[in-house]
């Protein structure tokens, strides 16, 4: 399945821009921020808080066996 969202040039920016500082992806982001949204609608977590918490859980234990 692939999910497809244009985002406003200025907008696409400013998330460019919030990623470089997060350290993370521009796909990763745009997901968390969906992600709330649907928490924010349906008033309780959804798949793609799960998804987004096993792969933060996943880049810190990275990160932990690189040292970075």
């Amino acid at each position: 399945m692939t999910l497809s969202i244009k985002l406003d040039p200025e907008v696409k920016r400013q998330l460019e821009e919030i990623a470089k500082q997060q350290n993370t992806s521009l796909n990763r982001l745009v997901l968390k921020y969906i992600s709330q949204g649907i928490q924010a609608d349906i008033g309780e977590p959804d798949r793609l808080a799960a998804i987004e918490a096993r792969l933060d859980a996943i880049e810190r234990r990275l990160n932990e066996v690189y040292g970075q």
